[in-house]
């Protein structure tokens, strides 16, 4: 501990060589139904049972729907019913530790944003507790979302493998001064801040069973999918996500020596692992609302203006709207602010 003529008390923060290590290891999986979201995470969590023993813990917010694979799979259920506060959602997975399980899977994590008793209804009821403000009431719920996220990514083991409901969505841009309407395909029931807090994201579209999609020309869906190059060699592109693939997963992850085989035929990532420092500033912006957005775009050249526009219209704006709580914010980024349409 050190102490200057100023302060007292004052922490220590010491480097040290950088080693291998266990790894958190987050996994979404997203789609409507009928796509096989829960029995691709019992497929992963089983293999990732050969690596670290333990039980399978399913957490299920469905009206325990995931009776129904209890003779295809061998796993524990926790039958979580509303409310679906943030809250609830870390403390379902703490307790569930004390059994070392191999994986933990929260089916669906799209109630904690659109359950009975989750982040929207968490904001309704704070309405009249902040005098009628809406964008005060919005404080506690985002308070207890950021602590679960922070959570999660905390959990070095086990494994968390997370389901999300998902719709077919469409945008109205303007481009060149004139309005269309675009399909920018399956999004995931939840808020943009869970879904990077991930490690690997794919869609799994309807009628799927389990081959995952790692890449779409729809703009929506391509910043869903998160396909980091450190988990790249461990997937096998147009095949099922299976317990080969979940027993690969869970060494990554582990500390053992013994490291994964890479898989031939790995789809391309879909995400850079390379720093965008550019992109991170406009990602930070984002976070404060659709007017720091702008003044952070206005600052930008004209190279990389036109490098991060399809970031821009697929990421950061949503990330915007959602920050200031509004919708409908791609219309039309030219507009002023106050012409946005409040949620």
């Amino acid at each position: 501990m050190t102490t200057d003529t100023n302060e007292t008390n004052v922490r220590t923060f010491a480097a040290k060589k950088a080693e291998p290590g266990p790894q958190p290891l987050l996994i979404g999986l997203v789609g409507p139904p009928g796509g096989g979201k829960t029995v691709s995470a019992l497929r992963l969590a089983t293999g990732m049972k050969s690596v670290r023993p333990g039980p399978i813990v399913l957490i299920d917010t469905e009206c325990q729907r995931s009776r129904k694979y209890a003779e295809d799979f061998d796993f524990m259920r926790v039958d979580f019913e509303p409310p679906f506060r943030s809250s609830d959602f870390v403390h379902a997975v703490r307790q569930q530790l004390k059994h070392k399980p191999c994986a933990i899977i929260i089916d669906t994590m799209s109630d904690e944003h659109e359950g009975e008793g989750g982040y929207l209804d968490f904001h309704t009821e704070q309405i009249p507790k902040m005098g009628g403000n809406e964008y005060a009431a919005w404080n506690q719920p985002s308070r207890l979302r950021q602590r679960m996220i922070r959570a999660y990514q905390n959990i070095l083991a086990p494994p968390l493998l997370f389901t999300f409901r998902a719709r077919e969505k469409t945008r109205q841009v303007t481009t060149n001064g004139k309005k269309t309407v675009i399909n920018i395909g399956l999004q995931p029931v939840t808020n943009m801040q869970i879904m990077h807090g991930l490690d690997l994201t794919c869609i799994l579209p309807p009628r799927a069973e389990g081959v995952p999609v790692w890449q779409s020309d729809k703009v929506g869906e391509d910043f869903v999918i998160k396909l980091p190059n450190f988990l790249k060699p461990y997937i096998r592109d147009k095949q099922q996500l299976d317990e080969e693939m979940g027993r690969a997963f869970a060494l990554w992850a582990s500390d053992s020596k013994k490291k994964a085989a890479a898989f031939p035929g790995a789809p391309p990532s879909t995400k850079s692992d390379e720093p965008d420092a550019v992109l991170d500033e406009g990602r930070a912006a984002a976070t404060n609302g659709d007017k720091a957005l702008r003044e952070w775009w206005k600052g930008l050249g004209k190279a990389d203006k036109s490098r991060l526009k399809g970031r821009l219209d697929g990421e950061l704006k949503p990330a915007a709207a959602q920050a200031d709580n509004v919708t409908d914010a791609e219309l039309d980024f030219d507009a002023p602010a106050d012409k946005r349409r409040a949620a």
